[in-house]
């Protein structure tokens, strides 16, 4: 079975009706957090959860925990007797609201780039929740899953390395690759932030492929890896127009902005002369009145999904459905399945 992962945001405005229920195997409904080694719903959304399983049976949902800035992992996995309660709690959850498992976005363990605690033995703490959770979950049923959400750049997977193997793979049934911005806020120079491969405009820039040929070289079975897409674009305004390329142009402002694929497919089909395909990043991007953006679209996804069949990958999935609320992505993904 090929993945096709969707992560919905509770926090977007979104209906039922909206989610392509019957062309994703999975949703992960983000975002739970933590307060002390409780799961909690900032917004009253989880009643959400309910809505969704009983329109798709079938569909596996699960609980992502986490996400960009999100503090209390580090305390939850801290000893022995935290990971113990804070296992227990999420199996609590689980079956309170019947779902499927869950999902951990911690952006990064042992890093406080995102403005959160962090401990240097983070990474082994997470490896040693992991196993409590497996071995705990596995006590009730072996249908729950557990996945995480990992870095798309290998400069910040280093410390969850142990010898040459990424060892928390041994208790994930799958490892969800933030191959999105890829290229973003941190820089004024455009470029791809979601490209399959490299390209010429810059060199050693990163690439989904670069990523997954890491992770398999540490040991990460192929069919636990789920690539990432995005249903957005990374926008760079007043570039440089006297550029040989606006790929690897200098903007004035860095790439902090961000548009819904819903208005980036209502942009083509304005100007579809300001479209474009790098057949080497296999990537496109729109570039028109000194703006760059750089996104995923349905000719980008029937790549990825080739790609993941080539590489014999677990999937794809998609950040985040609201933004898409046509569905093209996943639609092109699942249609590029059926070829």
């Amino acid at each position: 079975m090929t993945v096709i992962m969707g992560y919905l945001h509770g926090r977007q405005n979104w209906k039922i009706k909206q989610i392509p229920g019957e062309k994703l195997t999975h949703i992960n409904y983000a975002f739970a957090k933590i307060e002390g080694l409780n799961l909690v719903d900032k917004g009253a959304h989880f009643k959400q959860i309910a809505t969704i399983k009983q329109h798709f049976p079938n569909l596996k949902v699960n609980i992502s925990i986490g996400g960009w800035g999100a503090e209390g992992f580090s305390d939850a996995v801290l000893n022995a007797d935290s990971r113990n309660k804070f296992a227990t709690n999420i199996i609590n959850f689980i079956q309170q609201y019947g779902i499927d498992g869950v999902d951990f976005d911690w952006e990064y363990p042992g890093s406080a780039l995102g403005g959160i605690k962090s401990r240097t033995q983070d990474a082994e703490n997470f490896y040693a929740f992991l196993k409590v959770l497996r071995e705990k979950l596995a006590s009730c049923s072996d249908e729950y899953e557990i996945s995480a959400a990992i870095a798309g750049d290998p400069s910040l997977l280093t410390s969850l390395i142990n010898g040459e193997k990424l060892s928390i793979a041994e208790y994930l049934d799958y490892l969800n690759v933030m191959t999105y911005d890829l290229r973003g806020s941190w820089t004024n120079i455009t470029g791809h932030q979601t490209n399959l491969f490299p390209y010429d405009a810059i060199e050693g820039e990163l690439s989904i492929n670069t990523t997954v040929k890491y992770l398999i070289a540490k040991q990460v079975p192929t069919d636990k890896i789920v690539i990432g897409s995005a249903a957005y674009s990374r926008d760079w305004r007043e570039v440089d127009q006297q550029a040989p390329s606006p790929v690897g142009a200098l903007a004035k402002e860095k790439g902090t902005q961000t548009t819904p694929y819903q208005k980036i497919s209502q942009l083509i089909a304005q100007k579809p002369q300001c479209y474009f395909w790098d057949e080497k990043a296999n990537a496109p991007y729109y570039f028109d009145e000194q703006v760059f953006r750089s996104f995923d679209d349905e000719k980008s996804m029937e790549s990825k999904v080739k790609y993941v069949q080539q590489q014999r990958l677990g999937g794809l999935m998609l950040w985040e459905l609201s933004l898409d609320p046509q569905n093209q992505l996943i639609s092109a993904a699942t249609n590029a399945l059926d070829k």
